[in-house]
């Protein structure tokens, strides 16, 4: 009897940890593989660990920082040893960073705060590791073109995450009605930047952050619109009033999208820092920037039109079924 119910109180606590892992994670059409099979799974425990020590999101977010930003500075000294450490610390990095979104929706503490803390913690990592490595080819070639590529680099970088965090938001917002993330307009964004000045006679950090916010989405309308078609040049063309998308309409879109949204987590900011960690434990961090450049660069040109392939079939769709229901 004693087994059988040690086996029933194991059976119940796997059945319960497993159910707070599947809560804790993002839609699996969205999820960059890398993190499916490998990072989620060590960062859902250490999540739990900050949990049981009631500590919030955003101290883990400032963990991953200083894992990142030492990283970048370990990759700067070209030493092979070295090098190593910082790729094994931007691992813990990925994995840190993994956490706090997934220990904020445990806890139900996400916030536009803990949004912004953690772009700008990536902001940090993205700036040393790319420069670190620039330095550390700048030493064994004695020229300044690593730098010219390190900019390059990051810069595409940052367009892949923006259209990849973008066509996420979107198939969330029409696919997942009922996950708790939404895609916010530009209008629910410019707000709480107004109301932040207005109410306040000086600075505040509030202020800043909500400022923040909506700055980097207008930089991310911009860049997003290479990904639609004429007709429809954002996600509010394509549908004009998101509160009236209906099951059937749902079912269209994520019956045309899910494998173009799968094709986009290739080009996530984990991806991107993945390739910082294998070619660092290769010891080929000459490699990491012509890699990101050449190779991500060709195949967001391959999601782009692939997208826009998918958007052109929901059109045809739109033309026969959602006229009557938005017109």
């Amino acid at each position: 009897m004693t087994k059988i119910a040690d086996h029933k109180k194991f059976s119940m606590f796997f059945t319960k940890l497993l159910q707070e892992y599947r809560s804790s994670l993002k839609p699996r059409e969205t999820e960059e593989i890398v993190n499916q099979f490998f990072n989620r799974q060590l960062a859902f425990f250490t999540a739990k660990f900050f949990y049981k020590l009631k500590r919030s999101p955003n101290f883990v977010t400032l963990i991953s920082m200083l894992f990142g930003v030492t990283s970048g500075f370990l990759f700067a000294t070209g030493e092979h040893s070295y090098v190593m450490a910082g790729a094994i610390l931007l691992q813990l990095m990925i994995i840190f960073d993994c956490a706090d979104g997934q220990l904020a929706r445990m806890t139900g503490k996400s916030s536009r705060f803990g949004k912004t803390l953690d772009g700008l913690a990536d902001l940090t990592t993205h700036i040393s590791i790319f420069y670190g490595v620039a330095f550390a080819v700048y030493i064994r070639s004695g020229t300044i073109y690593p730098f010219f590529l390190g900019l390059v680099a990051q810069s595409s970088m940052y367009i892949h995450i923006i259209l990849f965090d973008h066509f996420k938001n979107v198939f969330i917002n029409v696919s997942k009605p009922d996950y708790a993330d939404k895609l916010e307009g530009m209008e629910e964004l410019r707000e709480p930047s107004l109301k932040e000045k207005g109410n306040s006679g000086s600075f505040s950090l509030k202020q800043l952050v909500a400022r923040l916010y909506y700055f980097f989405y207008r930089i991310e309308a911009c860049i997003v619109s290479i990904g639609y078609l004429p007709y429809a040049n954002n996600f509010y063309d394509l549908f004009p009033d998101p509160g009236r998308i209906d099951s059937q309409t749902r079912e269209i879109y994520y019956r045309e999208m899910r494998v173009s949204m799968k094709i986009w987590t290739f080009l996530g900011d984990t991806t991107h820092l993945t390739i910082f960690v294998v070619l660092g434990l290769l010891n080929r961090i000459t490699l990491i920037l012509p890699v990101i450049i050449i190779f991500t660069n060709l195949y967001m040109i391959f999601a782009i039109v692939y997208q826009r392939v998918k958007f052109k079939n929901l059109g045809l769709e739109r033309e026969i079924l959602w006229q009557e229901r938005f017109d």
